[in-house]
């Protein structure tokens, strides 16, 4: 291989991978959390990548951008399911002011003589 074919290759690459990052941008910007594979491959193919699935599902894992891939969906990284989500009512609030003066309280009056 020449090394204009390598550079056109990789240079390709980069531009998929912006590409790819840009359109799950764009889809975690809209609250979609698990996008449809065939919407996503026309919607590169508008962006002039011609990809099948298959090569989608052998791209997409090397590029680090998504935690799940197969024929009917893609799952973008930094989803987290439901079960493993934590209320914020579940845990306490703590108020830091008040424990630092608290402690600050108590180191004072360890000090002064008994």
């Amino acid at each position: 291989m020449k090394i204009k074919e390598i550079f056109l290759l990789e240079s390709f690459f980069d531009e998929l991978e912006s590409a790819v990052r840009d359109l799950l941008a764009q889809y975690l910007g809209q609250g979609e959390t698990e996008i449809s594979t065939s919407d996503f491959r026309e919607k590169l193919a508008s962006a002039g990548f011609l990809l099948s699935t298959e090569e989608l599902k052998a791209r997409l894992p090397a590029m680090d951008a998504v935690a799940s891939i197969d024929d009917d969906t893609i799952t973008p990284k930094g989803k987290i399911d439901n079960d493993t989500v934590d209320d914020a009512e579940d845990e306490p609030e703590v108020d830091v002011a008040d424990m630092a003066g608290d402690q600050a309280l108590s180191a004072v009056k360890d000090e002064l003589p008994q």
